[in-house]
């Protein structure tokens, strides 16, 4: 009779006493204003949510909807926890009447990770940066032999309608005689942290990215096609999308006359400076112009 009951308790702990098997989990309860809603699985083996939540209670649960000795929930180890905190540890049981996490208000930027390993949940309600740059190896004079130029980070614009969203427009390039050539991260301010960017697998190519993170290990996005880019990052989402505008061949490092691009204002579609900042006419110095056909070229007014 003793073996039984040991074998029913090693059963019972491999059941219940971890996450990390699950590959799914959701969020539901009468703080989840549209009924359950699927956490997004990172590659680094958390679950994150973002989005709208309003005053109530939050359940973690292992399926979609309940199923009596089946769902496991994500339960707090200390009375009344806030989903707003620094990191709080969670067991795990079928007991569905367990109390949840507590959501005191209502807002539509709230954002969480469940960390399997360290069996806790960390939430907040995230807030727009001010500023987004690039810094790398990947951008001119970006680096040197030895080092990455802090002073010489290029600037993202922020979307008039979303300040989560920015975007930048510029040449990346693998330069020689730099270190970590054709590298790249995106900071939160013009120095190293406490705000950063990166992707989840060191040297990921940036035209295939579409997942970041905010701090953690030092990885870089990799650049392997020279050219003109367009990268636009959601921070709230935690997202990044990358295209190329044209390449490096086409895309000439002498002087073009300006009739020969856009004497017709409607040929333009968007005109950037050489930093990344979109202006509505051509300017002095460096224009980076993408045309309405989709031609990119680049316009220099003395």
């Amino acid at each position: 009779m003793k073996r039984i009951v040991c074998l029913s308790l090693v059963i019972s702990c491999l059941s219940f006493g971890s996450v990390a098997a699950q590959t799914a989990l959701w969020a539901a309860g009468s703080a989840v204003p549209d009924g359950p809603r699927q956490l997004e699985l990172c590659p680094d083996g958390k679950f994150r949510f973002a989005g709208a939540l309003v005053e109530g209670e939050l359940l973690l649960m292992t399926t979609a909807t309940c199923s009596e000795g089946v769902t496991q929930y994500l339960t707090p180890k200390l009375v009344d926890s806030y989903l707003v905190n620094y990191g709080i540890g969670y067991t795990m049981t079928t007991n569905s009447s367990s109390p949840g996490w507590v959501v005191s208000f209502s807002e539509d930027s709230y954002r969480f990770i469940v960390d399997p390993v360290s069996k806790t949940v960390t939430g907040e309600l995230f807030l727009p940066w001010n500023e987004l740059l690039i810094a790398g190896s990947a951008i001119a004079g970006g680096s040197d032999q030895t080092e990455w130029k802090r002073d010489n980070m290029l600037s993202f614009v922020r979307d008039h309608d979303n300040p989560y969203i920015f975007e930048w427009t510029g040449e990346l390039d693998i330069y020689d005689n730099v270190v970590e050539p054709g590298r790249f991260k995106l900071e939160g301010q013009m120095t190293w942290g406490p705000r950063e960017l990166h992707p989840f697998r060191q040297d990921e190519d940036i035209l295939h990215a579409s997942r970041l993170r905010i701090g953690g290990d030092d990885t870089k996005w990799r650049v392997t096609t020279p050219g003109v880019y367009r990268i636009r990052v959601n921070l709230f989402s935690e997202s990044i999308q990358a295209e190329m505008l044209s390449g490096k061949a086409s895309y000439s490092r002498e002087e073009t006359p300006i009739r020969s691009v856009c004497t017709d204002a409607s040929t333009a579609e968007r005109v950037y400076s050489l930093q990344g900042h979109m202006r509505n006419n051509l300017g002095h110095g460096m224009n980076i112009v993408r045309q309405t056909d989709g031609m990119v070229r680049k316009v220099v007014i003395r």
